[in-house]
């Protein structure tokens, strides 16, 4: 029995889909194509890059911080600062128990966040007792913060504590040992941005490399085979359509052999921009291998993209990609459906592909059909 699509699922095709004309010239084969980080893995990136290392970070930090704050809660009892004691025996067992977790690589029981609420009213308690030393307990709160918190929550933590170590150290000290304890602080998150900066930075750079072909700046293998599952799974779910487009360049091979590898690896790069410049935002291009490519089309049905393949089809034999030299390209379409694995989906595009091959190259084969193309 078939399930009912979820409201508004019908909807989900969108109008016929809009191809900007060709125009007389493409960019240089220098102009490298665009290969933007999916807007999930950016925001992830920007909340906190230490995201996929924190627990490889944080055991060695809970074991550490428990040898270190059970003596002073024991010291801190018997010198009569039972509350401050009572607040850092609770921070090292909720350490305790993390650690013990992580070692036995178990679901954290308490996040880890939840241990700044105990460490922070620590410190607070400690400035409003012990002045100046107490202050000292900050700087290691505000480091934590970063390694557990978004960024921005960390950066409105480490302020708020700034603010009130400052009234309090007014209080219990003096002007200029307040301001010294803010400017101090205040140095210490400027640094820990800065830091954080430069290694979103080099995060988003590294994984801008897994995910790209160096040579034309697609998109590579690897990231074509995990947007592609994920298109099924959306179809799965919520009956989102979408389409698979392979584009082979026809008699590469005599390219190479002609003009040699610096201008067939110039035809690819040409080849790419232009059907880059074409298409929408969502749309994403993946260099399958050698002079093949895939590109996908989410929120798309076939007739649509038979029309966006023909445009291309016809874009890339009319363009000046190598001089006086006709380059054309053979183009593959097949609809994702919904008893489609990821394999047999692709297997039904190659295989229109084939058929523009044996037909005469430099024409578009749907999946959807018997063989047909266009001249």
């Amino acid at each position: 029995m078939r399930i009912a699509p979820a409201r508004g699922a019908a909807h989900r095709a969108r109008s016929p889909y809009v191809v900007p004309e060709a125009s007389a010239k493409i960019s240089t084969p220098q102009a490298k194509p665009r290969a933007q980080v999916s807007p999930a893995v950016a925001q992830q990136l920007w909340e906190n890059v230490f995201t996929p290392y924190r627990k490889r970070i944080l055991y060695p930090v809970a074991a550490v911080a428990s040898l270190i704050f059970l003596p002073l809660a024991v010291v801190d009892y018997l010198r009569g600062k039972v509350a401050i004691s009572a607040l850092l025996l609770c921070v090292v067992a909720m350490l305790v128990v993390d650690a013990a977790a992580l070692y036995r690589k178990k679901p954290l029981p308490i996040p880890f966040a939840c241990l700044l609420l105990p460490g922070c009213a620590a410190v607070v308690l400690s400035l409003a007792t012990q002045g100046i030393y107490g202050a000292l307990w900050s700087f290691p709160v505000v480091f934590l913060s970063f390694f557990v918190l978004p960024r921005r929550l960390a950066n409105a933590m480490s302020i708020a504590l700034a603010a009130t170590g400052a009234a309090l150290t007014y209080l219990s000290q003096d002007v200029g040992t307040a301001m010294r304890y803010v400017l101090s602080l205040s140095l210490c998150l400027v640094v820990i941005n800065i830091m954080l900066n430069v290694l979103d930075s080099l995060h988003a750079r590294l994984l801008a490399q897994t995910i790209t072909d160096p040579l034309t700046g697609a998109f590579n293998r690897r990231h074509m085979d995990a947007n592609v599952g994920e298109a099924v799974e959306r179809h799965r779910r919520a009956f989102a359509p979408a389409t698979a487009m392979l584009v082979d360049i026809d008699l590469f091979k005599n390219v190479n052999d002609r003009y040699g590898h610096e201008a067939g690896d110039d035809v690819l790069k040409s080849i790419v921009a232009l059907i880059q410049q074409r298409c929408r935002k969502l749309d994403l291009l993946f260099r399958q291998g050698g002079e093949e490519f895939l590109l996908l089309l989410p929120d798309t049905r076939a007739p649509e993209a038979m029309v966006v393949a023909e445009t291309l089809r016809k874009a890339i034999a009319r363009a000046p990609i190598l001089g006086g030299e006709p380059v054309t390209v053979s183009i593959g379409v097949g609809e994702l459906h919904p008893s489609d694995t990821a394999k047999d989906w692709l297997r039904r595009v190659d295989e229109a592909l084939y058929r523009a091959k044996e037909g005469g190259r430099n024409r578009v084969v749907s999946a959807e059909a018997r063989p047909y193309g266009f001249r």
